[in-house]
């Protein structure tokens, strides 16, 4: 899980990633919305290969960063993901 946050100019928000792999399938979710608010979801990868997940986490992190969110957490599961990511 990687966690960036938009504070500035007025915004509160957040938006996470979530890499999750189960039987041979590889899932990246993005959650979003209004700090302290309920997250909405949506799905960003659905497919079997790792690595394609990980270009795609690693896209929409860069695509936020460029909008003025800052990595402020990333969870135990995303271990490999942090260096990928930086």
């Amino acid at each position: 899980m990687i966690r960036l946050e938009c504070t500035r100019g007025g915004s509160n928000k957040f938006y996470e990633l979530h890499l999750k792999e189960s039987a041979g399938r590889v899932t990246v979710t993005g959650l979003y919305g209004a700090i302290g608010q309920a997250p909405k979801e949506h799905p960003i990868y659905d497919g079997t290969v790792r690595e394609e997940a990980l270009a795609e986490m690693q896209k929409k992190q860069l695509e936020k960063q460029k909008k003025g969110y800052v990595i402020v957490g990333s969870g135990n599961s995303a271990a490999s993901e942090k260096k990928t990511m930086k």
